[in-house]
């Protein structure tokens, strides 16, 4: 298991709380969509957002997937942000630089009467901005053509 990941809806302020039981109310300030029963209120991360990349390939052998795109599509394009299954644990770090590969398709061989996996190719460029232990957040900087979640990433 790689984590779970927390989808933002919206922001809130407790107006009253019950320490005993563990049980506040909360005033619905903001929404990007809407609050259903099962939602969880996690307290807001104060992060630094650091707005300058000094881009760069990963020092050693670096391969990985792209396991989600942000929105929950699962066609990936230009600017898209996409959660790899590599984090800081495999030494990814913020600013380091990927090239995306199409997996290759299944094909028959007729000769041979056997499936075979056809070889990835290069189909663009990500650049990692925020990492986790266990996975990273990249940017899709350019695609040559369409991607999907699946497709591998590697060393530039």
């Amino acid at each position: 298991m790689l984590g779970r990941e927390a989808t933002y809806i919206g922001m809130g302020t407790s107006v009253a709380q019950d320490a005993d039981v563990d049980v506040s109310t909360l005033r619905v300030t903001s929404t990007r969509e809407e609050v259903q029963i099962g939602d969880r209120v996690l307290p807001t991360e104060e992060r630094k957002v650091d707005s300058n990349f000094f881009p760069s390939a990963p020092e050693g052998e670096m391969r990985g997937e792209i396991i989600s795109v942000f929105s929950g599509v699962t066609q990936v394009g230009q600017y898209d942000v996409v959660v790899l299954n590599r984090g800081e644990r495999e030494g990814l770090e913020v600013g380091h630089v990927l090239a995306i590969y199409k997996k290759g398709a299944l094909a028959r061989d007729r000769i041979a009467k056997e499936t075979i996996q056809l070889p990835s190719e290069r189909a663009g460029l990500l650049m990692v901005f925020r990492t986790f232990e266990k996975l990273s957040y990249g940017l899709v900087l350019m695609t040559e053509r369409p991607l999907s979640v699946s497709d591998e990433v590697r060393n530039p």
